[in-house]
């Protein structure tokens, strides 16, 4: 199991990391170095150097250390955290029609929808590349968003056949992000109309009902293209149908105390996390977010636990009935953030509760099947767990979540690509598992790549001035023997210079 690392991403809600770069102190530059043939000049070359070397360490020491700063803590009541969209998201405005559609490409892009609108963007696509398209929706944490709020997402071509659509709506009068995801596979015989090079349309509706949220909705959009196979797309294996959640035998939960691990706002600072045992505290209507490396032939096990409340009485905050219809959620995402379940909020009745889903293996050839095409990719799976604004009433600090994750099989020789598939987000490297020991966000990783570099650069560069003052120091060595002036000794004590008359004269005892 994998262990805590930090010590600052506390139960109690800890969860943004504020980071700071800091700044080494720069070399001063003392004169040391007047020319005189007074008593002392050696050791006053000396007392230079030593402070010189003094110095040196001091700033070797600042760049290494400069910029590691502790998080900036968040307390787990209060206002629930809002979703973040990534820092290099490049921000557009859908047009109405498709002809004045902004152009998208592989990448992350922000914009907002209002009720009932309709946004086109256009996209350039080859005859080589799956791709896949997801639009996320962000209603504000706290609302209340019900089955009648909705988005959906349209893959088209100019002459306006759909290659492939995908919708989500909201249920448990609970906001939380609604991802949608279409797709063009090459290798679909049902899309003979999408599998030509050329411009494409990317239609997205926020649908409307009687009692919607009327407030606009930051989007995002996910453009991901996936390169094509070198060879043929193997066959669907037999079986695998019966590989799926509802028919899954499940694995006995990993056990073990568990560790602090605080889950992101949503995909692009996501916690990551391996197998073992994690908790954390969550605002009531607030969903954290965490992702799980899973590779090819594996399959990912999650559980949620909500632990029990304890019986109050009177009034105010956390009295009265612990029974809450629209406790918590769920959900599971593939590395294209879409949805693997459609799921609905769970129950909490005060006596504890818990949820838990058993992915199908991950298979290339997956992607045609009906009930198993989530698991089509290997790369980050993202869990994400919303809390119901109503559990205030058992929790008012907090509710504490529990999550077992189990990353079951070997991973397997992945599908021969025509490209750089992880580059493109589709596998495992060892820098993700690393990441999911350490559980680290994206932007941690970074910064820990970062100092990691800093780190080296500065004890290179401290090496490189250690040796630029030996040097100079057996120079002036060399050339205080030749002069017949006191050989610089480093080490000697300082001798005290003489003293003169302030007026003059010869020199006072």
């Amino acid at each position: 199991m994998v262990t805590g690392h930090d010590g600052h991403d506390g139960y109690d809600g800890h969860g943004r990391d504020g980071r700071a770069d800091g700044r080494g102190a720069r070399p001063g530059r003392g004169d040391g170095h007047r020319r005189g043939h007074r008593h002392g000049h050696g050791t006053g070359r000396g007392r230079a150097a030593r402070a010189a070397a003094s110095t040196a360490l001091l700033c070797l020491a600042a760049g290494v250390l400069g910029g590691q700063t502790a998080p900036r803590a968040w307390a787990a009541a209060g206002t629930p955290r809002a979703y973040e969209p990534a820092a290099d998201a490049q921000q557009i405005t859908g047009a109405a029609s498709s002809a004045d559609a902004p152009e998208v490409a592989p990448g992350l892009f922000t914009d907002r929808i209002r009720l009932g609108q309709e946004k086109y963007y256009t996209l350039d696509l080859d005859a080589q590349a799956d791709v896949h398209v997801t639009a996320t929706a962000v209603p504000e944490p706290g609302s209340k968003v019900t089955f009648q709020d909705g988005l959906k997402v349209t893959l088209e071509n100019t002459d306006g056949d759909s290659c492939s659509e995908g919708s989500a709506v909201g249920n448990g009068d609970t906001a939380f992000p609604l991802a949608a995801t279409a797709s063009r596979l090459m290798g679909d015989p049902a899309d003979e109309e999408c599998r030509t090079a050329g411009p494409y349309l990317v239609h997205v509706v926020r649908e409307e009902g009687g009692n919607s949220d009327p407030s606009s909705w930051p989007l995002e959009l996910s453009v991901m293209a996936e390169p094509g196979l070198k060879g043929g797309i193997p066959a669907p294996r037999p079986g695998a149908e019966q590989e799926t959640d509802a028919h899954n035998t499940r694995p006995a939960p990993p056990s073990g105390p568990a560790d602090a691990r605080s889950g992101g706002t949503g995909f692009n600072d996501a916690r990551a996390l391996g197998d073992g045992v994690w908790k954390d505290r969550v605002r009531a209507g607030e969903t954290r977010w965490f992702r799980v490396p899973v590779d090819w032939g594996q399959r990912l096990y999650v559980r949620t636990e909500l632990p029990n409340s304890a019986r109050r009485s009177g009034t105010g905050p956390g009295t009265g009935s612990r029974y809450v219809p629209h406790g918590f959620r769920m959900n599971v995402y593939n590395p294209v953030r879409t949805p693997l379940y459609d799921e609905d909020f769970q129950s909490y009745d005060g006596d504890g509760a818990e949820f838990d889903r058993y992915s199908n293996p991950v298979r290339y050839e997956n992607r045609f099947l009906d009930a198993a095409s989530g698991t089509r990719f290997a790369g980050w799976y993202y869990v994400a767990v919303t809390v119901g604004p109503d559990m205030t009433t058992p929790f008012p600090d907090g509710t504490p979540v529990t999550l077992r994750i189990d990353v079951r099989g070997r991973a397997q020789q992945g599908p021969e690509y025509d490209g750089d598939a992880a580059a493109a987000g589709f596998g495992v490297s060892g820098r993700d598992r690393e990441m999911a020991e350490k559980g680290l966000t994206e932007a941690q990783a970074e910064h820990s790549a970062t100092l990691r570099t800093v780190g080296w650069a500065g004890i290179g560069a401290g090496v490189a001035l250690l040796l630029v003052l030996a040097l100079w120091l057996l120079l002036a060595r060399r050339r205080a023997r030749t002069a017949g002036y006191p050989v610089p000794d480093p080490y000697a004590p300082a001798a005290p210079l003489p003293h003169h008359s302030p007026y003059g004269g010869p020199p006072q005892g």
